[in-house]
């Protein structure tokens, strides 16, 4: 039985804002909640250009004007949408609101820059079952949409992990397992309680392995395990 290590772990605490007022680098509420309702109107118009020019220089290195337009139309028209509350911490702004689309309202939450670009982003998955998260995460790493894939992971996670961190981490697991090749199956090991598995059987050029991801009671990823010691290069597949 391989060894694991884990990509991520966290453990998960409720934190409150305030206190003692601190130097800021952060943007003053009105303005993000203005730079914050920009990125909303470019979501609604399905601007990909303008939901490219908003985000951080570390997220556009990694993605492209045609990779968000995919995802866009992938997430389907959004008919409204309200900013419900704004905070600010130092060196960095939160803006939660609310998209409403033909199937209902789902909460997003966009994390801010001094300047107002997003640094990354948080939508509710609870209408979507954690075994298409889970591949779906799998399935961008694969294709180099790290983007993608790490808005995917629970805000925090996110404070804990660039998109180029991420890449490199898929980098160093190809380097053990062989270039990949494709999803063999996915499993939900365990539904329905504060932390919830997916086993995603995936396909690499010398080995094939379960790759652990792990999500919280909302469906936002939380932790996902990698091999650390995968089957040797000609070692049967199973």
């Amino acid at each position: 039985m391989n060894l694991r290590v884990p990509l991520l772990a966290m453990a998960l605490a409720c934190g409150l804002h305030g206190g003692q007022a601190l130097a800021t680098s952060a943007l003053q509420p009105a303005e993000a909640r203005a730079a914050g309702q920009v990125v909303l109107d470019a979501l609604k118009r399905q601007d990909s250009q303008a939901v490219f020019d908003r985000l951080a220089p570390d997220l556009q290195k990694l993605t492209t004007v045609e990779r968000v337009r995919q995802r866009l139309q992938r997430q389907g028209p959004i008919l409204g949408s309200r900013i419900t509350d704004v905070s600010t911490g130092v060196d960095d702004s939160t803006v939660e609101a609310e998209l409403r689309g033909s199937s209902g309202s789902r909460p997003l939450v966009l994390v801010l820059d001094g300047r107002g670009r997003v640094l990354g982003w948080e939508l509710d998955q609870n209408d979507t079952p954690i075994k298409q998260i889970a591949t779906n995460f799998i399935t961008s790493l694969s294709e180099g949409r790290v983007v993608d894939a790490r808005s995917l992971l629970i805000r925090d996670l996110q404070d804990e992990i660039t998109p180029q961190d991420l890449l490199n981490r898929w980098k160093d697991l190809e380097k053990f397992t062989g270039s990949f090749q494709g999803l063999r199956g996915t499993v939900v090991a365990s539904e329905g309680g504060p932390q919830q598995l997916v086993l995603v059987t995936t396909q690499f050029q010398r080995v094939t392995d379960n790759l652990f991801v792990i999500f919280d009671a909302q469906g936002h990823i939380i932790g996902v395990d990698f091999p650390e010691d995968p089957a040797m290069p000609g070692s049967p597949l199973p």
